[in-house]
């Protein structure tokens, strides 16, 4: 079965990162899912931004909780340097993301960046996918076993994946006592053992991130659920090519 084919952050390599842009492109270059980050801002909107500060995308400083929503939206995006179009980009929500994606054939990767201790992101999320129906079409990621726990409980059916820098194995127990469904396992921890164990234990494997030619090559050899890249474009072409040499 082939790789899902996941956009980190959209086409973010050639698209300024988690910006409605970049997911309208994935999409049009063919992307199977997207996948994005979510925060809550200051009066408890989930917008959609990967950083805790939002120096780096902006020319303001400070925390995204510091900032209500209609502060954050009035502080343009730095563009990425490759992006023809001129667009100015703003920090979407996560609800005007769900609008969009609601009508196409993507699933969409939600990773919390939560605050720890502090479940309201967790709930804000578990409605905002119950309100849009998206049940079946979203999986959450997250770091903290007990943001995932608490998605299990605000929305069931929503399948859940516990993010890893590292391969732990008493980790994988934990995740199979929690009932989550996949391992998103960094892509330079991937062995063939560990894949074997990982899936002996009845869970799914994303990989992330995965951006040159041989890497990408090397992991979609591999019978994951899903790889997760910049450039979708390079693994579209590299998938493409092997299932022409299938036929």
């Amino acid at each position: 079965m082939r790789s899902l084919n996941i956009a980190h952050r959209g086409f973010s390599s050639q698209y300024t990162e988690n910006t409605m842009t970049a997911f309208e492109k994935a999409y049009e270059e063919g992307a199977d899912g997207i996948e994005l980050d979510v925060r809550l801002t200051k009066d408890g909107q989930v917008v959609i931004f990967h950083d805790t500060k939002i120096d780096r995308m902006t020319e303001t400083k400070g925390a995204v909780n510091m900032y209500t929503l209609e502060e954050l939206r009035s502080r343009p995006i730095i563009t990425h340097p490759l992006q023809k179009s001129i667009k100015q980009e703003v920090v979407p929500t996560l609800s005007e993301y769900l609008e969009w994606v609601e009508d196409k054939p993507l699933l969409t990767n939600i990773e919390l960046k939560s605050i720890k201790k502090n479940y309201r992101l967790e709930l804000r999320v578990a409605e905002a996918i119950q309100t849009y129906k998206m049940e079946e079409r979203v999986f959450i990621s997250s770091f903290q076993e007990n943001s995932l726990i608490r998605i299990k409980i605000l929305a069931p059916s929503v399948k859940t994946g516990l993010l890893l820098s590292k391969y732990d194995e008493s980790t994988l127990v934990t995740a199979k006592e929690l009932d989550l469904d996949y391992l998103h396992l960094r892509a330079d921890r991937l062995t063939a053992e560990n894949i074997k164990t990982i899936h002996e234990l009845g869970l799914q494997i994303n990989t992330w991130t995965v951006n040159e030619v041989e890497d990408l090559k090397k992991v979609n050899a591999l019978g994951l659920h899903g790889i997760i890249t910049d450039y979708p474009d390079r693994l579209r072409e590299i998938q493409a090519h092997q299932l022409n040499e299938a036929e």
